[in-house]
């Protein structure tokens, strides 16, 4: 994932725990769904969130300066890809620096194109929304991110395999 102005952050996503939910972020990502959306909640020593495709018609200033009347009036955190996927859940928890799909409720099938970052444990959320990934490199880089930044680009990279343990 490039954050424009701010740099690269490297994410590992854990298919093997939630499919559902990494084969739709996937999907979204292969179609250039997250280039150009702006991250629209940081939420310091809680969360990062983007995903919500309202943002690609603002500008960044524009974004970081929406008062909440303004921000309730566009419905932005509200928008989706239209397509839920099942709630998943597994036995990750929500440690910093792992990658949370956003929910309208806990534990419903109302997860679509949000995600969040973890910027601390938030054991809270454990069990109660999905754990699909985690920031293998670039947490300096998402700690630095502000409200109205722009997703530059995600792609999807193949898996590095692992090698089989020596004897």
């Amino acid at each position: 994932m490039v954050v424009e102005g701010r740099g690269d952050v490297m994410l590992e996503l854990f298919s093997k725990e939630a499919p559902k939910t990494v084969a739709h972020l996937v999907a979204l990502i292969k179609s250039k769904f997250y280039d150009g959306i702006l991250v629209h909640r940081v939420e310091p020593g809680f969360v990062v969130q983007a995903g919500d495709p309202k943002t690609k018609t603002l500008k960044p200033q524009e974004m970081a300066t929406l008062s909440p009347q303004r921000r309730a009036e566009l419905r932005i955190g509200s928008g989706g890809s239209g397509k839920n996927i099942p709630f998943e859940t597994n036995n990750k928890t929500h440690e910093k620096g792992t990658l949370g799909m956003a929910l309208s409720q806990p534990r419903s099938a109302t997860g679509d194109s949000q995600w969040f970052i973890n910027l601390n444990p938030n054991h809270p959320l454990d069990g109660d929304y999905c754990v699909f990934g985690r920031v293998v490199s670039g947490m300096d880089v998402v700690g630095k991110i502000r409200v109205g930044d722009r997703i530059k680009s995600m792609s999807v990279l193949p898996a590095t395999p692992k090698k089989p343990a020596s004897k």
